[in-house]
């Protein structure tokens, strides 16, 4: 039943695009069209790669989520429907449940000799981090589970690089890396390998292809530093809103060598570039200023006033009329998620899932009284929401710059002066 794919996809592509400010995607033309294909991607979500991938990749997508969410036959008919495909874990359903696993395998074997898509999650447990973690050898053993099954089959392995900005906050950023495709029948030519040590060999090369799409932190005392020098850097070379779904491949590439670069520095360094960012960040909040408008104080105009005025009625109705599936989705994520890698994934589903409901009953009320200017009213309710975002997004930068250009130019210059010094010493470093 392909029915609840074909109609949630669109939605959900739509609400990602709304929950992201930025959705860079790469690599798209390395994933053969004709072939089977298992996708493996990092991990540091609850649900929300498998979302992005299938709501950004061309060909539909199968995935493979707990199986513990499958008990109930209602469930199970749902998530079935959505491609999804229960694994099930020893500490979740026990010893007899795992067993399950026999046929979801089998299942996804079938699928890849339809030439279809099969995504695993390769580290096999989530983490709200940047770093990868240790990938597992579940990915290797599907593939050549495959090739067992159907001995010809040409699978390919592919990598995927799956970075968030601040996977937290709304309105942040996403950054997917596709690699290059891993031929399992490269591993199976020439002589005979016991399977073991093939899936060892499987495992080694796409964890090696994993670590150059994946922004990597070594420490956690490293983060502060990292997200402070990924901010000053991402305002210098700021990106246009639109398109929403961006190929610009740089944003990535500079996060990666810039963690990359800090974690080979010396501890000393490190201190000293940690003790110029607290400066210069003590100093921002002192002076109630952003790094961004110390950059580009351009974004804010006198006349800027005008067109917020024009704004402000459309901007106050997408707001009303937008906002309860949004604060819906926020308030489950805020009280009742425990684990804080599933917050982003609930608040994103959840006001979608909302909004699926909300906005139909809107639509029936407008059509049962019968009035032209209430139906065309309610249609127009979703393009005044995202008019409502980003009129936001500009009112607030508006501000920034405005409180900008009524601060003291001694400050300012000091600022400047204290950002480029920050740069200029990261620059100069030397890695170990």
């Amino acid at each position: 039943m392909r029915l609840p794919y074909r109609f949630v996809r669109p939605l959900a592509r739509i609400a990602l695009k709304t929950y992201f400010s930025k959705i860079y995607l790469n690599g798209l033309e390395k994933i053969p069209n004709d072939t089977p294909i298992i996708l493996a991607a990092n991990h540091p979500s609850a649900f929300l790669e498998p979302c992005i991938l299938a709501t950004t990749l061309p060909r539909p997508l199968h995935f493979m989520v707990r199986g513990d969410l499958f008990q109930k036959p209602i469930y199970r008919a749902l998530l079935m429907s959505l491609h999804m495909i229960p694994m099930y874990r020893l500490k979740d359903i026990g010893i007899k449940g795992v067993k399950n696993n026999f046929s979801s395998l089998d299942y996804s074997y079938d699928l890849l000799k339809n030439n279809e898509q099969v995504l695993i999650l390769a580290e096999g447990t989530t983490e709200h981090e940047k770093r990868l973690r240790p990938i597992q050898k579940g990915t290797a053993r599907m593939a050549l589970g495959a090739v067992k099954k159907y001995p010809d089959l040409d699978v390919h392995i592919i990598p995927i690089g799956v970075n968030y900005a601040d996977i937290l906050n709304y309105r942040s950023e996403v950054m997917l890396q596709i690699g290059d495709p891993i031929p399992i029948q490269d591993y199976l030519k020439g002589e005979k390998e016991h399977p073991a040590k093939i899936i060892k060999r499987v495992t080694q090369k796409l964890t090696e292809s994993l670590e150059a799409l994946v922004i990597h932190i070594e420490r956690e005392a490293d983060e502060f530093l990292c997200e402070g020098l990924f901010e000053l850097y991402h305002n210098n070379y700021p990106t246009p809103n639109f398109p929403v779904q961006s190929t610009n491949e740089k944003p990535l590439k500079r996060s990666i060598q810039i963690a990359n670069k800090i974690n080979g520095l010396r501890e000393e360094r490190k201190n000293s570039l940690v003790d110029k960012l607290k400066c210069y960040q003590a100093n921002l909040t002192q002076h109630q200023l952003a790094d961004e408008v110390i950059v580009q104080p351009h974004k804010y105009h006198p006349l800027g006033v005008i067109g917020i005025a024009f704004g402000i009625l459309p901007f106050i109705m997408g707001w009303i009329f937008n906002i309860l599936p949004i604060k819906f989705g926020k308030y489950l994520a805020e009280n009742k998620v425990k684990n804080i890698t599933f917050y982003a994934s609930i608040k994103a589903s959840m006001a979608l899932a909302a909004y699926i409901v909300y906005f139909p009953i809107l639509l029936f009320i407008a059509l049962f009284s019968k009035s032209i200017f209430l139906i065309i009213f309610v249609g127009m309710i979703p393009f005044l929401g995202f008019f409502a975002l980003q009129f936001y997004e500009y009112l607030q930068k508006w501000t920034k710059g405005r409180r900008f250009y009524k601060t003291d130019a001694v400050i300012i210059n000091d600022l400047k002066i204290q950002r480029k010094e920050i740069l200029r010493a990261f620059e100069q470093e030397e890695a170990k």
